[in-house]
């Protein structure tokens, strides 16, 4: 359960040196997620590379729109999954139920815990919550190293810098354009 897996949780990111991934349905707010960044915190000041990603529509209500940059602020890579736009769109059941934390490509939890107080039972929003997650050692770990960086680096960050790369190459070539007549 959520109070379990916390302090396995807390316990596996102090040993990391050199990356911890990040990637949950829900992270909000909290006792369980605030002991879980203070970690974070400590660990990417030490230079180790914390990436966290988040679903936008799972965490809405749990986290500030602008909290990528509070993390980014403590040297934290952060994305947030298909972020919520508020019109009706096919998009919006494209979400990302994940729910993995990969310590050093050596450890890893996953299940069906997210990152939140209800998880853990200090507060109460669907009756007494119980859940399960587990933690892997070995092998088994790359595979979901594999997984957290394939969905890294296509959320919507990595995108808006391939649509800034593309308009620029687009004014590029209309500056090209308009020189190549005046020289005409």
């Amino acid at each position: 359960n959520g109070e379990d897996m916390l302090e396995s949780m807390i316990c596996e990111l102090k040993k990391a040196t050199r990356y911890i991934f990040i990637e949950f349905f829900i992270i909000g707010e909290g006792q369980m997620w605030d002991s879980i960044l203070e970690v974070l915190k400590k660990k990417a000041a030490e230079g180790v590379d914390v990436r966290v990603m988040y679903d936008g529509m799972g965490s809405m209500v749990t986290l500030p729109k602008k909290y990528p940059k509070i993390l980014e602020s403590y040297g934290i890579k952060c994305r947030v999954f298909s972020p919520f736009t508020p019109f009706l769109s096919a998009l919006q059941n494209n979400r990302d139920h994940r729910k993995i934390l990969v310590i050093d490509g050596h450890t890893a939890f996953t299940g069906g815990i997210n990152l939140a107080d209800e998880y853990m039972n200090e507060k109460e929003v669907f009756g007494h919550w119980r859940d399960q997650a587990v933690m892997l050692e070995g092998s088994g770990v790359s595979s979901l190293t594999f997984m957290f960086l394939q969905m890294f680096n296509i959320t919507p960050a990595s995108m808006v810098r391939a649509a800034n790369k593309s308009k620029s190459k687009e004014k590029d070539e209309l500056t090209k354009g308009k020189s190549t007549k005046k020289q005409k």
